[in-house]
């Protein structure tokens, strides 16, 4: 063999090595990278799961607070609503350090303490996936069944 062919199969082998050897060093760091992202999503995860725990225990007892407040006298009124008072602000602190910002923290608290918006001049109400006709001032539906959300649904089939 002659020497320039032997130069020129040496040069491919260590170009060859070479491409192996970076190749091998890019995978090893988008595994490090993976590993690295992998943790940070667990972290996040973690985190919010927290924030999760703490917002659903607030809410179990500020749901506590308002059933204890219908039979109340009216000085522990005042108590039990400076204590819902109280367990707002704390969802308020914790919706924001999840990064939630405050005006949009305001705002899903008011939408969420908001009683439902009852209209005398409702003309239908929802019932599964479809809406049903009231009949103009009874509280019912044509077919005479109560429009309160808790009683049981009719099929399309009754009259």
């Amino acid at each position: 063999m002659p020497a320039n062919d032997m130069q020129a199969l040496v040069g491919r082998t260590e170009l060859l090595v070479t491409a192996i050897s970076d190749a091998i060093l890019s995978a090893a760091e988008a595994a490090a990278e993976r590993v690295e992202l992998a943790a940070t999503v667990a972290r996040v995860q973690q985190r919010l799961g927290a924030f999760t725990a703490v917002l659903e225990a607030v809410a179990v007892q500020k749901r506590a607070l308002v059933e204890r407040l219908a039979v109340a006298d009216d000085p522990a009124k005042a108590l039990i609503h400076r204590q819902i008072e109280l367990l707002g602000l704390q969802e308020i602190a914790v919706l924001e350090r999840a990064g939630v910002p405050q005006p949009a923290v305001q705002q899903a608290l008011a939408t969420l303490n908001t009683p439902p918006i009852t209209d005398a001049s409702a003309t239908h109400r929802r019932d599964g996936r479809r809406f049903v006709r009231l009949a103009a001032g009874t509280g019912t539906d044509r077919n005479g069944n109560a429009t309160h959300p808790a009683d049981e649904k009719e099929s399309d089939n009754e009259n």
